[in-house]
């Protein structure tokens, strides 16, 4: 709708308006001047109206468009202010995952004698808190790590932590070939592996209450009686420690871990006989063959 302001008023004196001043003339008898009069002052008050409801209605729609206006600022504003936030919140979590070097003691020296390293892969998997057999804590293990870190320094490859690609050496990926199951290891051997395990569970800040029911569960088997009972009182601890801990961290991931401290004796007498079941079925194929 255009700008009423910008009318003008018609010459009702004219010609367009000759046929329009006679109906009236002859229905009112009023003179030509009353008429065109009459007829300005009609078109006037129509005006005038025009150019109120206009600029009322131009009134309301600035009014709109101001609150509309305000309304956006407003949201931009939030917007502004939530990323702001968010920045914030991301450089202060890149400065807590900023690598910081430890002081040192100035006044100690090394140890007489220095604990042997598991490999890296040993290491990340602790880390994570997965399974990973006793062989890689073994003197075996160590020394596979550290023959493996110095012909395959160089080589690196990509992996995904805490959704961020970080590089690794690719030893850190890899499983030994070596690596054996925990009731295939010297019972010696298994007893020598599991302390280092529990050392580095501390290192790789495992909770304090897995660590010490890890311990008392070594020191179960260590102890138990099957030990003095039964020849094959060794092999039946491996292989309950075997079966166990895998079942242990099997049951963590799902949440469902039990009390691995708590000896089943059942579990327990149930591979005993089993493993005599096989000495027996050997005997008994060894004496048909001769």
């Amino acid at each position: 709708m255009a700008d009423p302001s910008n009318e003008v008023c018609p010459d009702f004196n004219g010609n367009t308006y000759t046929n329009i001043c006679n109906n009236i003339h002859q229905a009112t008898i009023e003179t030509q001047e009353a008429i065109v009069q009459c007829l300005t002052q009609s078109w006037t008050v129509g005006h005038n109206q025009r150019v109120n409801e206009w600029n009322q209605n131009r009134e309301w729609e600035l009014a709109d468009a101001a609150e509309a206006n305000q309304a956006r600022a407003a949201q931009e504003d939030k917007v502004w202010v939530q990323q702001e936030a968010k920045e914030e919140r991301e450089r202060i979590e890149s400065k807590k995952k900023k690598l910081k070097m430890n002081s040192f003691n100035d006044k100690v020296s090394v140890g007489d004698s220095i604990s042997p390293h598991p490999s890296q892969y040993a290491v990340q998997k602790l880390n994570n808190f997965k399974y990973i057999e006793l062989w890689y804590f073994s003197p075996d293990g160590c020394k596979e790590a550290l023959r493996t870190v110095h012909s395959v320094a160089d080589d690196f490859g990509l992996t995904r932590v805490d959704n961020q690609l970080t590089i690794h050496p690719t030893y850190a990926f890899k499983a030994s070939k070596s690596a054996t199951a925990n009731h295939n290891l010297p019972f010696s051997m298994f007893l020598h592996s599991k302390n280092l395990f529990l050392m580095q569970l501390n290192v790789a800040k495992w909770p304090q209450t897995h660590i010490d029911t890890l311990s008392l569960f070594f020191w179960h088997l260590e102890n138990h009686s099957i030990h003095n009972n039964s020849d094959l009182g060794d092999l039946v601890v491996l292989h309950y420690a075997s079966w166990v801990c895998q079942d242990w961290h099997d049951c963590l991931k799902w949440d469902e871990a039990f009390n691995i401290a708590i000896i089943n004796e059942t579990l327990l007498h149930s591979i005993s006989k089993e493993l005599w079941d096989k000495v027996h079925s050997q005997n008994l194929a060894t004496v048909h063959f001769s």
